[in-house]
C-alpha cells in the first residue's frame, strides 16, 4: 500500500509499507534526535570511485527513523542512551561527479543550483566572504550526534582515520546544544530566548501529546503530513524510499551588538524595571522564558511554553509587532489578507533541526550579564531544516517573509533577526495592546545576524546510499 504522505505518521502502529519507508529513511527528518553535541564534516569527492566506495561504506553505520524512534521510546522507559546519530547529506555536485543517472538525481530547482548561486534571492553576502569551508564545491556533508562532546569527538576520529584517498575534509562545525534556565527542558538561541517551540509536528505521537500533555493545539494545529519533509528518492530501492532536500546555514550572532539595541529600544519606548523585557519581546515575539507577547505583556507564561495561539486578537500589531521574528517566519493565518489560504501559507513552513554552536563564559539567561560577558562573534546558530521543497518552504520564508519590509502589512520592516535586506527599520507600539491609535516608535533594529556560509543537500534514502 502506498505511504500516505497527505497525514502525519503513527509509527508504533505502522503497517509493513511504513516499517519499510522507516528502516530506509535517515533519523532526523520526522523529530530531532535530540542529543545536545553534533559535529558537522564537510567533504570533498576527488574522483567518482572514491565517492561511491565512502558511501558504500558509509550507508550501513547511517541511523535510520525506525531505530531513532525506538531509541527514544527505550529512553523514555530506561533512561539509556540511544546512542551515536550518524546521518549524510549530497549536494547536487556530487550527484554529478559520482556519475549518477539523471533520472536518479533529486529534481528541486534549487538543489540543483545551490545556495551561493540564489544569493540575490536571498539576500546572502557574497560567498567570498563565507567561511572558507563552506565555499565549496561540497559534495558532501556528515552529521554527527551524540550526548557528550568526547563520544562525538570517538566517532568522528573514527570516521576520518577511515577516510580514503580521494575523500578530503574541508572543515567541520561543532554544535553545542543549549537549554534554558528560565524554562527547563526548553532549548535557546544565543541571544537568550526560546527557540525551537513552534515546529510541524509530522508525528501522531508527537501531535497528541502536544494536545494532551501542553497547551494544546486547538487554535494553532501543528499537525503536518508527512509531504512537508518527504519527497520520494530517486535512487532508492523500494517504492517506499524516501528522501528530504536539507538546508544549512552558518549564522554567527553578536549578541552584545543585540543586548545593547534592545537597552537602546526599551529607552526609547520609555520602559523601565521588569516592562525593559518587552522591547526584545517585541523583536522577537517571544519572551526569554519562551511567553508569547501576544498572549500578554509581561514573561511568566511559560509551564508550558504556549504555542496555541494565533495573532486574530492582535490585528494592529499592538501586542506583537508585524515585524516580530516568530510572527514574521510563522504568520498562522494571516497571509489571508495578502489572498493566501491558511493550507497555502502553512506549506511554507519547514522541520527546523538547528542546534546553537560556540562557547559563552556565562550562560545566556545568567543574571546580571554585562555587555562585557557577551560575545560579539564566533557564537550563532548552525541552521538546519528538513524540507520537500526549498524554494517554497526555506526560500520563501527567507525571501517573501523575512526580508520582505511590506509582509504582513506595508512598512512593516525586516524581520530583525534574520532579515537582510533595505535599512528603514520597523516601529514598535510604546504601549503593549492599545489598539490602532497606539503611538509607535521607529527603531532600525537589524544586522545583528550574519550568514557565514551554507549549502543545499538532499538526505538520501539508506538504500539510495547504497545503491551509489
Amino acid at each position: 500500500m502506498p505511504i500516505d504522505i497527505d497525514h502525519p505518521l503513527r509509527w508504533k502502529d505502522a503497517n509493513a509499507d511504513e516499517k519499510s519507508m522507516l528502516l530506509d529513511l535517515q533519523a532526523n527528518i520526522l523529530k530531532g534526535h535530540g542529543r545536545k553535541h553534533t559535529a558537522n564534516l564537510f567533504l570533498r569527492f576527488g574522483s567518482a570511485a572514491a565517492g561511491r566506495s565512502f558511501l558504500r561504506a558509509l550507508a550501513p553505520q547511517v541511523t535510520s527513523a525506525r531505530q531513532q524512534l525506538e531509541a527514544n521510546e527505550i529512553f523514555k522507559s530506561t533512561g539509556r542512551s540511544g546512542g551515536l546519530v550518524t546521518l549524510a547529506f549530497l549536494t547536487r555536485a556530487a550527484y554529478d561527479i559520482l556519475g549518477v543517472a539523471p533520472a536518479a538525481i533529486p529534481p528541486d530547482a534549487a538543489f540543483g543550483a545551490g545556495m551561493s548561486s540564489r544569493r540575490t534571492k536571498l539576500g546572502d553576502p557574497a560567498a567570498a566572504g563565507w567561511d572558507k569551508h563552506l565555499r565549496g564545491p561540497i559534495h558532501a556533508m556528515l552529521l554527527l550526534a551524540d550526548d557528550t562532546v568526547s563520544l562525538v569527538k570517538r566517532a568522528r576520529n573514527a570516521l576520518l582515520s577511515a577516510l580514503p584517498a580521494g575523500v578530503t575534509l574541508l572543515g567541520e562545525e561543532t554544535g553545542l546544544g543549549m537549554a534554558s534556565k528560565l524554562s527547563p527542558g526548553e532549548g535557546i538561541e544565543h541571544f537568550g530566548y526560546v527557540d525551537g517551540r513552534s515546529q510541524p509536528l509530522l508525528l501522531v505521537e508527537d501531535i497528541e501529546h502536544e494536545r494532551d500533555d501542553r497547551d494544546g493545539i486547538s487554535v494553532w494545529d501543528p499537525t503536518f503530513g508527512l509531504k512537508t519533509a518527504l519527497v520520494a528518492d530517486l535512487a532508492g530501492k523500494t517504492a517506499n524510499s524516501f528522501g528530504s532536500y536539507f538546508v544549512f546555514r552558518k549564522l554567527e550572532q553578536n549578541v552584545r551588538g543585540f543586548k545593547k539595541a534592545e537597552d537602546k529600544l526599551a529607552k526609547a519606548l520609555g520602559l523601565k524595571g521588569d516592562d525593559a523585557e518587552r522591547a526584545g519581546a517585541m523583536i522577537v515575539g517571544r519572551f526569554e522564558d519562551g511567553t508569547p507577547v501576544v498572549i500578554q505583556s509581561a514573561d511568566g507564561a511559560n509551564a508550558p511554553v504556549l504555542n496555541n495561539f494565533d495573532y486574530l486578537d492582535d490585528p494592529t500589531g499592538a501586542k506583537c509587532p508585524f515585524h516580530g521574528h516568530i510572527r514574521k517566519t510563522n504568520p498562522r493565518g494571516e497571509s489571508s489578507a495578502l489572498g493566501a489560504t491558511i493550507e497555502q501559507e502553512r506549506a511554507h513552513l519547514m522541520a527546523r533541526r538547528g542546534i546553537t554552536y560556540g562557547k559563552r563564559s556565562k550562560h545566556p539567561n545568567s543574571r546580571n550579564l554585562s555587555f562585557a560577558d557577551m560575545p560579539t562573534k564566533d557564537v550563532g546558530l548552525l541552521f538546519m531544516a528538513y524540507q520537500s521543497d526549498i524554494g517554497n518552504q526555506f526560500e520563501f520564508t527567507q525571501a517573501a517573509w523575512a526580508n520582505n519590509p511590506n509582509f504582513v502589512k506595508p512598512g512593516t520592516g525586516i524581520d530583525p533577526v534574520i532579515g537582510q535586506g533595505p535599512a528603514g527599520g520597523q516601529n514598535c507600539p510604546v504601549q503593549w495592546g492599545g489598539g490602532a491609535a497606539t503611538p509607535r516608535k521607529a527603531f532600525d533594529f537589524r544586522g545583528f545576524v550574519t550568514m557565514k556560509g551554507g549549502e543545499y543537500f538532499f538526505a538520501p534514502s539508506i538504500s539510495g546510499l547504497k545503491s551509489l
